[in-house]
């Protein structure tokens, strides 16, 4: 790709939400393994993954999804395991939780058919997690 054309497609792209920035921690038991998801504007940290590049795909409402860079080693479980190629969160209306979409291709994405599914939360918000919040949401790696 040129890099001017590059640099027009990434001047294009919408922001993240403020929102989205700060530490999260797991509520889900599928995603506990990968422990706090750290997100800051342009960069995200995550088990194995050590402050890797981001592109917001898209905003709607409290959903975002972000494209990792194509040389992250985030991972997902499994055998063989599978890269994660992009990510959905979607903030709920309490403000404090946040559901995690994990894809591990473009394709995945495009026909919303997740690789998982999982809770995350705020550590700072007082009400904690939703009580039972993780045992009713689709938690399992597919």
């Amino acid at each position: 790709m040129h890099p001017f054309l590059a640099l027009a497609l990434l001047a294009t792209a919408p922001p993240a939400p403020a929102w989205l920035a700060g530490d999260w921690e797991p509520y889900s038991n599928a995603f506990i393994g990968l422990g706090m998801l750290r997100i800051a504007p342009g960069r995200l940290s995550w088990k194995e993954c050590r402050d890797v590049p981001y592109e917001v795909l898209s905003v709607a409402g409290d959903s975002v999804t972000l494209a990792l860079a194509d040389d992250s080693r985030c991972l997902l479980g499994g055998a063989p395991p599978a890269r994660i190629d992009s990510v959905r969160l979607t903030l709920r209306p309490n403000r404090c939780d946040l559901g995690v979409t994990l894809y591990a291709t473009p394709a995945a994405r495009a026909n919303n058919v997740p690789d998982a599914e999982g809770l995350y939360g705020k550590p700072a918000c007082p009400s904690g997690p939703v009580s039972h919040a993780a045992a009713n949401l689709s938690t399992t790696p597919r």
